[in-house]
């Protein structure tokens, strides 16, 4: 837990801290969207996204990898496709972000608690996109990000993170399905999970400390 997040739960509980967090989870919502837009192959031929578990796997399948390596994502050399599953992928993951820290109070907090945390963190996070040019204003942020909670309350998924092997059964993986078909793409998406360009490091890790900086304020704090 950073400097920032102790003194908003030292002197102001669980709502000023839940607006700590907002920024926190649109910041590693993005870093989880460039890796898993750094990990996509395409194929030319449309068909069904995929997520592989090697790269050796997307390119028998047929799959072109767009990088290499992790690299810096450059927007200019960025189709207008690319753009738009870039993009899209950037709402998905902060709403993967949203979820994951919402389940973290439901799950840690007393109700009341976790009540004033969620209305603290939802108006920072959505202000945080805005603030970031992800979007206009706060109403378009709010009707995308709820867009994807709907889905994922429709879908009844029951593992927001499969720790193990993320991406397969669970949150991470409707979520990034969903990215593409917003994004209304040409060609075939596929995803690699490990690897050099791999982004299941990056999902564990997001999902292993959100949980450990909520659990921690609660325990400190006795919320």
């Amino acid at each position: 837990m950073g400097l920032k997040d102790w003194f908003a739960g030292k002197v102001a509980g669980p709502h000023v801290y839940g607006s700590a967090m907002g920024s926190q989870a649109r910041e590693g919502g993005f870093a989880l969207a460039n890796v898993v837009f750094l990990s996509h192959g395409t194929h030319p031929v449309g068909g069904p996204t995929s997520i592989f578990d090697y790269e050796v796997e997307m390119k028998a399948a047929g799959f072109i990898p767009r990088f290499a390596e992790i690299t810096r994502i450059d927007l200019k050399e960025m189709t207008t496709e690319e753009l738009a599953v870039f993009n899209s992928l950037h709402t998905a993951m902060i709403s993967f972000a949203f979820i994951l820290n919402s389940n973290g109070a439901l799950n840690y907090m007393c109700r009341d608690n976790t009540s004033k945390y969620r209305n603290g963190f939802g108006p920072s996070l959505l202000k945080s996109m805005v603030d970031c040019h992800l979007y206009e204003n706060i109403e378009d942020a709010r009707a995308e990000l709820l867009s994807y909670v709907e889905s994922f309350e429709a879908a009844r998924i029951s593992s927001v993170l499969n720790m193990d092997k993320p991406a397969c059964g669970d949150l991470l993986e409707h979520f990034i399905f969903r990215a593409v078909e917003v994004a209304g793409t040409r060609l075939r998406y596929g995803f690699n999970r490990t690897g050099s360009t791999g982004f299941d490091v990056m999902a564990v890790v997001l999902a292993e400390e959100t949980i450990k900086s909520i659990a921690g304020a609660v325990k400190q704090y006795n919320w």
